[in-house]
C-alpha cells in the first residue's frame, strides 16, 4: 500500500472537487423553470391609483387588501375573477355602491 493513499487531498484537488459538486446544485430558491412564467393579462387590475388605507384593512381606492394587491401580477385568471367578486361586495358594504 502506498502513502499516497492516505494524504488529504491538495488544496487544487478540494477546489475542483467542490466546483464540480456545486454545478450539481439547484440552487437557493429551487431548480430552474424551462423558461419564463407566463402571467395572465386577461383582466385588467382594478387599481385606481388612489392607495389610501385609512385604517382600514383594505384600499379605499380599489379595495384589496395588501396580499390581493402584492399577488395580483401572479394570480391566475380565476384568481383574479374571485377577487373581484370580492372587492364588489367589500365596496357595496363600504360605500352602498356596485362596483360594476
Amino acid at each position: 500500500m502506498s502513502e499516497d493513499t492516505n494524504k488529504p487531498p491538495s488544496a487544487s484537488q478540494t477546489r475542483s472537487m467542490e466546483g464540480r459538486s456545486s454545478r450539481t446544485r439547484t440552487g437557493r430558491r429551487g431548480p430552474r423553470s424551462s423558461g419564463p412564467k407566463q402571467f395572465d393579462s386577461s383582466v385588467p387590475s382594478p387599481c385606481v391609483a388612489v392607495c389610501q388605507f385609512n385604517g382600514e384593512p383594505f384600499c379605499q381606492g380599489c379595495y384589496r387588501n395588501l396580499d390581493e394587491i402584492r399577488e395580483w401580477m401572479i394570480m391566475s385568471r380565476e384568481q383574479k375573477m374571485s377577487v373581484l367578486d370580492v372587492i364588489s361586495k367589500r365596496r357595496m358594504e363600504d360605500t352602498g355602491e356596485q362596483l360594476w
